[in-house]
């Protein structure tokens, strides 16, 4: 068991997944196999395994096989996804977590808290790919049990470049409902103020094998963009839905609102425009 442990965290590690450094630039790919993403730790030695599974099984409904399992490292095999979970008494190397954290708005000084973290656990998905929005459903709930079974202060996704609150990232989990995604713990949407004009920017979009999208150069409120690109996002992602350069989308029947695609101001590659 240890080696098979052993076995995927090395391949983890050759894939430089542990390494997530903060781009204003980012190009579309495909949907990813790996969800991955660190709890930091105010105690490293908080982690109680046995009571994450427990919650699993009695708040979430899951069937967990946990014979994969120690005190530091685990393989959970939920339904056909393999889950890893690593209990690491060490920081994140450098100063990887607190640059990330700058962008987060919804983290009140959430560098310097961030900072404390004494250790991590590696929170995986290892084979997903297959159903983003079930796995991502899946992941939420795995990383909220972990966070509740452990001295945590939050959770690092690097490749979206999320730093997020433990009670944030907890309050979305608990609304979140087939209606109702926790889009907050999946996308970051950036934001840009320039010359009296917003943007705003998705940035995980394509993780769920879509293209990213921004608004640029709006006269509308930030309040008014990033609640436009949060509904259009939740649209997207919910229903499975290609949007194409040329078409129109709306948040009602008389809404028009204009879709082109073009290469991206915040992102690197194409990025769908949306006119608001």
């Amino acid at each position: 068991m240890k080696k098979t442990i052993t076995l995927i965290l090395l391949a983890m590690l050759s894939l430089g997944l542990f390494s997530f450094i903060k781009k204003d630039k980012k190009k579309t790919t495909n949907s990813s196999s790996v969800i991955l993403g660190m709890v930091l730790l105010e105690d490293p030695n908080s982690f109680d395994l046995k009571k994450t599974v427990n919650e699993l099984r009695t708040k979430w409904k899951l069937k967990v096989d946990e014979s994969e399992s120690d005190d530091k490292a685990s393989v959970l095999l939920v339904d056909d996804y393999r889950i890893v979970i690593a209990n690491i008494a060490a920081p994140i190397p450098g100063k990887e977590v607190e640059n990330a954290a700058e962008y987060n708005y919804f983290w009140k000084n959430g560098a310097q808290e961030a900072s404390k973290h004494k250790g991590h656990i590696v929170v995986s998905i290892m084979n997903a790919g297959k159903n983003p929005v079930q796995e991502n459903v899946l992941y939420s709930k795995i990383a909220s049990a972990v966070m509740n079974n452990s001295s945590s202060l939050g959770i690092y996704i690097g490749g979206r470049t999320l730093v997020l609150k433990k009670d944030f990232y907890l309050a979305n989990v608990e609304m979140m409902t087939e209606e109702d995604l926790p889009l907050y713990n999946w996308i970051y949407f950036g934001i840009k103020q320039l010359n009296g004009k917003q943007s705003v920017y998705t940035y995980g979009l394509s993780d769920f094998g879509k293209m990213e999208m921004e608004i640029i150069d709006s006269n509308k409120s930030i309040q008014e963009i990033n609640e436009m690109m949060f509904n259009i996002t939740h649209y997207v992602i919910a229903y499975n839905v290609k949007l194409r350069d040329g078409e129109t989308i709306g948040l009602s029947a008389e809404q028009k609102l204009k879709i082109s695609e073009s290469k991206g101001k915040f992102l690197g590659g194409n990025t769908l425009k949306i006119e608001f």
